[in-house]
């Protein structure tokens, strides 16, 4: 194989990578280590979201609800409403409970979001049809507190639609996050 093929190789699959796991740091701003005395992260831990457009400093989610919401965009396409994305994060007074992020028109994974241990918790609410899907998942990232994934999509027939996750500290929170009651099936 030629220099320039194995380059071109070497940069296509790093490339890869890399859009794989966008919200990866996602991830790092809500991990809390193990060892830890407390259960979640600060405001302050939002600095470490990255390619997000946040609409307001971190210091004034008190002034909007506890909650800050900023724009990004998933995949490479050139139309501005596919891959458009709304990162919320939502909280207390002093710290923050959940991200939800909102990816229309283009799919995405539970490998967004890095490295870690991913188990898929079985519950009431999975659905798996052809156009919409709702899974609910515990991701543990080695050295710190579990976190807890909840994931519906709705992709319509000619592939409009969108995707969303919400991350989250407790079972509990992810669970309640769909309209119906869901619960855990052994």
């Amino acid at each position: 194989m030629k220099l320039k093929q194995v380059v071109a190789l070497s940069l296509f699959c790093f490339t890869s990578i890399a859009s794989a796991a966008q919200f990866e740091s996602v991830i790092d701003a809500m991990a809390v280590k193990s060892s830890a005395g407390h259960t979640s992260n600060g405001w302050e831990d939002i600095s470490r979201i990255k390619g997000v457009k946040w609409r307001w400093p971190y210091h004034e989610s008190g002034a909007h609800d506890h909650t800050m919401v900023g724009n990004t965009k998933v995949g490479k396409n050139k139309n501005p409403n596919i891959g458009a994305t709304e990162v919320t994060v939502s909280g207390a007074r002093t710290m923050i409970a959940s991200v939800k992020i909102r990816i229309s028109n283009e799919s995405a994974g539970i490998e967004g979001f890095g490295k870690g241990k991913v188990t898929k918790i079985k519950t009431s609410c999975d659905d798996d049809s052809a156009s919409h899907a709702v899974e609910f998942y515990r991701f543990e990232k080695p050295g710190y507190k579990p976190l807890y994934i909840s994931y519906q999509s709705s992709l319509g027939a000619g592939g409009a639609g969108g995707i969303e996750f919400e991350i989250s500290y407790t079972l509990d929170r992810a669970l309640g996050i769909y309209p119906k009651p869901c619960k855990v099936l052994n």
